[in-house]
């Protein structure tokens, strides 16, 4: 629909992550540019914007003088500035710095929900950073290949990936597999010569035998024993399977590890409180206990795309 219409038809405020401002002009002339040709927005509601991105006191200064943070605001408000139909910011926290992007990210969401509420504008927001979009966004909308492979509210996505492409992306464990047993409340599925017990799933078709397992690492709990991890968990149908330590590294503020079982490599989150009490280290043996319920099944090669 959008091809029919020439870029500067199209009513999309756009906010790439290079900003696009112009360095040697003031903030108020960046955004009087955007405004001057809008014919719908009022100097009120101009008002409105800049006092609600808080750059009411740096529109007489230089865009070279301003912060990261700032040149973002900036952007944001020339883009609202030509009231369009729809506001979409292209990977907006990828300029920043690692600090500025941390605080940049607790901000924004409640400003693009300001800016929804007040302008009832719908924003759009491109990212890779999975935190930055479970922290920003109300939906989510996987791409792969520049088609949606799947869509909907944030926690659903996360927690129910619909294909391989889906669950790879959210960096789950994904494994090809082979129904082996079926019965009245599990399946049991081989999975490189290891076999894992899954609750049934009822939307799993009767005859299928070829399918993909997938397992957040944070759902691959660690014991220095075969016994179930957690007392809680004692009555559930868990699997219990006996690995070695492949590696263990830290991302960001998580510690993860690589257990090898037989032929397949669990990725697993670690802990604090587990870490205090056992020390892991590459080479020792340990058992990842994952619950029967946070195992789940993916029929071969479909998903959803639009």
């Amino acid at each position: 629909m959008l091809r029919r219409f020439p870029p500067e038809k199209r009513r999309v405020g756009y906010v790439p992550a290079d900003y696009a401002l112009f360095p040697n002009m003031t903030v108020r002339k960046n955004i009087w540019i955007a405004f001057s040709k809008s014919k719908e927005m009022g100097l009120s509601e101009l008002q409105k914007i800049v006092s609600l991105l808080q750059i009411d006191g740096l529109m007489e200064r230089k865009v070279e003088s301003l912060s990261s943070g700032q040149k973002q605001r900036t952007a944001i408000a020339r883009a609202l500035a030509a009231k369009p139909d729809v506001l979409l910011l292209d990977e907006p926290c990828a300029a920043l710095d690692p600090p500025t992007r941390e605080t940049f990210r607790k901000g924004i969401s409640r400003i693009l929900r300001d800016v929804f509420d007040e302008f009832n504008i719908p924003v759009l927001y491109t990212t890779h950073d999975l935190l930055e979009a479970s922290v920003v966004g109300d939906k989510i909308a996987i791409m792969n290949d520049g088609r949606i492979e799947q869509i909907g509210f944030t926690a659903e996505v996360f927690e129910n990936p619909c294909s391989k492409f889906v669950a790879e992306f959210l960096g789950y464990n994904v494994f090809n597999g082979k129904v082996v047993s079926k019965n009245a409340g599990y399946v049991s599925v081989d999975v490189g010569g290891v076999v894992l017990n899954v609750e049934k799933d009822k939307d799993l078709p009767e005859n299928v035998e070829d399918v993909v397992v997938i397992v957040r690492p944070r759902d691959v709990v660690l014991s220095p024993t075969g016994e179930v991890a957690k007392p809680k968990w004692k009555g559930c149908l868990c699997n219990v399977l006996k690995g070695t330590v492949g590696c263990v590294y830290t991302e960001g503020s998580t510690v993860k590890a690589d257990i090898v079982v037989g032929d397949v490599n669990l990725k697993a989150e670690i802990p604090s409180d587990y870490l205090e009490e056992f020390d892991v280290k590459p080479g020792d043996t340990v058992f990842a206990n994952i619950r029967a319920s946070r195992v789940k099944v993916l029929v071969k090669d479909v998903g959803f795309r639009v």
